[in-house]
């Protein structure tokens, strides 16, 4: 079921970018990547249609993409804003399409389950995230989401029946734009404490709490509801993803698509420099104490740092300068 699921998953990303796949190509690629013959035969013998309907997922990420705060080619979609509940609707539209099981827990994680003939047994899920920070691309989690819904559509058309149920999960809020809280929707589920105590205390930039974020796109949370985002352990038997490169290694090496090994595990400082302003003549540089100069030779010293490492997959970088205040 995994093996299976992956070769379409694979085959969705290729066909993102590339047309034409024929189904012995299909059929090959899934044998290969699978490990054992696609045996799924239809009428007379012959195998049913394995190819992914790269016109119709390219329509939808471009009517996804229309959901946005700025305009195109950008995409913006913060959590719980109108856009951010626009595209929720659209995604559990196609689920229902589908005819997949859809719900939404208390944070708006949103499930479309295609249940298995074995519905006691843990899901197969894949999935990723439709929330965008300010001016990101169109395909940045969403690839992982409608890509996932295609590959459920493909397996329908082919006449397969899953002995595992397939669920395909919209995650809430990947991005950290809106609270500072990158992956919430995911890390609720994996069952954190820290966050939900933090979740409880939280405010965006404009003092609008998460609690009353969530209520204004319809989920209307009391604080002890974000325990029941919490899954069990066996809850599902595996998870994959198909996501975009945010790099430019394959595509410079001309490779379609890859396979990953490792994940990247960022941690963030935030660091304020103070200084005392002057008079940018008449204050003369014995002088002078300015923190942004501060700033800048530790954000170079940061750089030479990891340059010098030698590790090839180490990244230490600057992300934003804030200006806190100037006083003259």
């Amino acid at each position: 079921m995994l093996p299976f699921l992956l070769s379409l998953l694979l085959l969705t990303g290729a066909a993102a970018g590339v047309q034409g796949h024929d189904d012995a190509a299909a059929r090959r690629t899934m044998e290969e990547f699978a490990g054992f013959p696609a045996s799924d035969d239809g009428e007379g013998g012959r195998a049913s249609p394995l190819r992914v309907d790269s016109e119709s997922l390219q329509r939808q990420i471009d009517e996804l993409a229309s959901f946005s705060d700025s305009p195109a080619p950008s995409v913006t979609r913060v959590l719980y804003s109108d856009k951010d509940v626009q595209a929720r609707r659209y995604i559990k539209g196609i689920m229902k399409q589908l005819g997949l099981s859809v719900r939404e827990d208390a944070v708006g994680n949103i499930f479309g389950r295609w249940v298995g003939s074995e519905a006691e047994l843990g899901a197969v899920a894949t999935g990723s995230h439709v929330d965008a920070i300010p001016f990101s691309g169109k395909y940045d989690g969403v690839v992982g989401v409608l890509g996932a819904l295609e590959a459920i559509s493909v397996l329908q058309r082919s006449g397969f029946q899953p002995k595992r149920s397939l669920e395909v999960i919209m995650f809430t809020s990947e991005e950290p734009t809106r609270f500072g809280i990158s992956c919430l929707g995911s890390r609720l589920m994996a069952g954190s404490e820290e966050l939900v105590r933090s979740l409880k205390r939280t405010v965006d930039n404009h003092n609008v709490s998460f609690v009353d974020a969530a209520d204004s796109a319809g989920y209307k949370i009391h604080p002890d509801d974000l325990h029941n985002v919490f899954l069990n352990q066996d809850a599902y038997f595996a998870f994959i993803e198909l996501h975009i490169e945010q790099g430019p290694i394959l595509e410079k090496e001309g490779i379609p698509i890859g396979i990953v090994t490792a994940i990247a595990a960022p941690a963030s400082i935030k660091v304020e420099f103070e200084g005392n302003g002057g008079h940018a003549g008449a204050v003369l540089m014995p002088a002078r104490n300015d923190a942004g100069l501060a700033a800048a030779e530790l954000a170079l010293a940061v750089e030479k740092y990891v340059l010098e490492s030698g590790s090839i997959d180490t990244v230490g970088t600057v992300g934003m300068f804030d200006k806190l205040a100037f006083i003259f």
